[in-house]
């Protein structure tokens, strides 16, 4: 007896939860003519607008200018794919340090433990191509 009467106590609630829930989601009928609703507009009123005439396209900006020369940007950009991956460096003849190594101090390179030196400052900096753990990664020249 105490289940029916806890179910049918259950089931009342639920059909008034339903029964309100439905009454919110209905829509106000009392004004059809949409006469005091300024958000209403008469078909009639949207065949008259003139039609909007298309916006001119903004122009992209332009793409930058190729870098040349021995400014840093060139250096960079001739040690990179097309994407703006870098290229592995490695040293030069001599010993030196490929001029992208020598610019930042670091890059990735072909060989582990290929070594090169570049001056700096009236410093000399020794570089080793060190392993570097991770996916797919080439390894890494390492100067101090």
């Amino acid at each position: 007896m105490k289940l029916s009467f806890a179910f049918s106590e259950v089931s009342f609630v639920l059909s008034a939860v339903l029964v309100a829930c439905v009454g919110c989601s209905a829509e106000d009928d009392s004004n059809t003519d949409g006469s005091s609703d300024p958000t209403l507009v008469e078909s009639s009123d949207l065949l008259r607008r003139r039609p909007q005439r298309p916006r001119a396209a903004t122009p992209a900006p332009p793409a930058p200018a190729p870098a040349t020369g021995n400014s840093p940007d060139a250096i960079i950009a001739t040690a990179q794919t097309a994407d703006g991956r870098a290229v592995p460096q490695g040293s030069l003849e001599n010993g030196q340090c490929p001029t992208v190594v020598a610019l930042l101090g670091f890059w990735s390179c072909l060989t582990v433990n290929d070594q090169c030196t570049f001056q700096s400052g009236g410093v000399t900096h020794r570089c080793t191509c060190l392993r570097v753990d991770g996916e797919g990664q080439y390894p890494a020249w390492s100067c101090n």
